[in-house]
């Protein structure tokens, strides 16, 4: 059967151009705009890539305050026998643009440190420089760059610590053995001993030994000067009498360096007052299952040795200055 048409079709017809010439500008036309439609959503597009890194380097440092600088990009000439460049950094919180030109350079001179940037945040960037920034090595490089001064900061803090640990074994056997000159053929000799050692082994017994040996200390040094010894016989009070019973320095004149010596005997009573108390609410005195951890023992032990040994010194100048009087 033969095809018909119906009645009254007329098939679709193009809109006619004036001439050939404008047919191929309008399409052309309509191409370039269809273009820098999809290049203004790709740039969009990178903006919020870039602006997702920076919010994952942030949440990655969990805020560690550095300063790290990516690689250097190239973002044109911009006149003349000027070329101008930038790179990227970030400080823990946010990426920011640094850029400067040779001509600047040229300006400024000095060396890379000194020279002067212009700094952007993310969001005074334009569209173009954005994805310059954006590039595969740009992005890479801040990203290595934040990793690298993490790892200085983890080698300075090893360092520290190892430094730190060092000092105070150093310090730890210059007590040990001030301590040992000082008490030497006395009975407390033992108690240090066992406050010592129990700080590794056993943290809330070592508050025990530790606290009985000051109160020693005290007692002793209130028995060789002849003072009657408080109603309560506990660290904070032994530790009171012991400093009421301290002079001045004979150098030390005017009312604020007495202020000032006087606030040093009260560090030495709040020794006592703060080894009382953990002994209350840390050691094994009381019964219960009491938890310390080594470094709160350690604390108390060493301000109790260096409370000690000025307690000490202190016993000695007076006893000395007895027997030449």
């Amino acid at each position: 059967m033969g095809r018909h048409r119906a009645v009254g079709y007329r098939p679709a017809q193009p809109t006619p151009c004036v001439s050939i010439n404008e047919c191929v500008m309008t399409t052309r036309k309509e191409a370039i705009e269809r273009l820098a439609t999809l290049v203004q959503e790709s740039r969009s597009e990178v903006r919020i890539g870039l602006e997702s890194v920076e919010k994952d380097l942030r949440e990655a440092v969990h805020g560690v305050r550095l300063y790290a600088s990516g690689c250097r990009v190239g973002l044109g000439n911009i006149g003349l026998d000027d070329y101008e460049y930038g790179f990227l950094t970030f400080d823990g919180e946010q990426i920011r643009a640094l850029s400067s030109s040779s001509l600047e350079d040229a300006y400024n001179y000095g060396n890379e440190e000194e020279r002067y940037y212009t700094s952007k945040h993310l969001s005074e960037l334009s569209e173009e420089d954005i994805v310059k920034y954006s590039s595969a090595e740009s992005i890479n490089s801040i990203w290595s760059a934040v990793e690298s001064k993490l790892n200085d900061f983890l080698g300075e803090a090893k360092s520290a610590v190892r430094q730190l640990s060092e000092f105070t074994d150093v310090q730890a056997e210059a007590m040990q053995e001030d301590l040992t000159g000082l008490m030497k053929g006395q009975y407390f000799e033992k108690q240090w001993a066992q406050a010592r050692l129990k700080v590794a082994t056993d943290p809330s017994d070592s508050l025990n030994h530790s606290n009985r040996f000051l109160e020693s200390i005290c007692r002793h040094y209130l028995e060789q000067r002849d003072l009657p010894l408080p109603g309560t016989k506990t660290a904070p009070e032994l530790v009171a009498a012991v400093v009421k019973d301290f002079p001045f320095p004979s150098t030390v004149e005017g009312k604020e360096a007495k202020g000032d010596i006087e606030k040093l005997f009260g560090g030495i009573k709040s020794i006592g007052v703060g080894t009382g108390s953990f002994r209350t609410h840390f050691s094994t005195a009381h019964g219960g299952d009491k938890k310390v951890s080594q470094n709160d023992a350690r604390l108390v032990n060493n301000l109790v040795g260096a409370a000690a040994i000025y307690i000490l010194e202190r016993l000695k100048e007076r006893m000395v200055a007895d027997q030449n009087e």
